[in-house]
Order: structure tokens, then sequence, then C-alpha cells
């Protein structure tokens, strides 16, 4: 099955860079999961307060392009160290959405998902979990 496939792979690149950074002192990973990349009209950034971080990966939405790329970089740039060696999903608050039924299937339930919202980018990153692994939990 092609969704499987898919998803496997993903799941070895994520695995594959978390343990190719967990002997190494002093530098640290972020993996961003955008939802799908919504291209508007404008291409604009919307900034924090229009995003949404959920960890668990049980939601689907889009995101564009600049704001996955600026939240990228603020993640690149954050020294707090919830940010490090985690992944994350992001998304528009906006179109955020349960995973249909094709893909619910390979991930968990997400009862106790937290979802997080931010006026700054500093509000928005303070709930993540650091060496946050949603099929460790």
């Amino acid at each position: 099955m092609a969704v499987a496939g898919i998803m496997t792979q993903k799941r070895r690149g994520e695995v594959g860079v978390r343990d190719a950074y967990s002997n190494q002192s002093g530098s640290s990973y972020t993996i961003l999961r955008p939802g799908g990349l919504d291209e508007p009209k404008q291409n604009i950034i919307q900034g924090p307060s229009a995003l949404e971080i959920t960890q668990g990966d049980v939601l689907a939405g889009f995101v564009s392009r600049a704001d996955v790329a600026e939240v990228a970089v603020e993640l690149a740039l954050s020294s707090a160290p919830n940010v490090k060696n985690t992944a994350c999903e992001l998304y528009y608050r906006n179109k955020v959405v349960p995973v249909d039924k094709g893909f619910k299937k390979y991930l968990k339930d997400g009862a106790d998902l937290d979802r997080l919202y931010g006026k700054s980018y500093d509000e928005l990153f303070q709930g993540i979990k650091p060496n946050y692994d949603y099929l460790d939990t």
C-alpha cells in the first residue's frame, strides 16, 4: 500500500536523523512536519498567532511555504532547550482537521494531544516536549 510505504520511509528518515545526533555532543536536531503546503494567492507570512503546533501526528492541515520557512528559521535560532532533539507538526489554526481514516491506523489516537498556540514564536514553542517521539510514548 502506497500510504504505508510513504509513512515507513518518513519514519526511517526521522529515526536516522535521531540516531545520527544521539551521540554527538553539542549538536541537536528539530524535525518540523508541516501540514499540506497551502499556497494562498499572496504567499505571505501570517506569523505565530495564525499557527498551531502539535506533537503526535494525529492532526492534518495546511500551512504556507512562507510560514514553514519562518518557523524553521525560528526553531533553528531558538535557544530554548525544549525545541532541541524533538519533532513537531505545524498547521494554520483555522485549517486543522483530524487525520483521515486512511492514515489513522498508523498513528496514535491523540487523546492526550497538546495543541500549542502563541502570539509570539517563544509562546508558540513553549509547550513543545523535548526528546519527544510519538511512537515511543
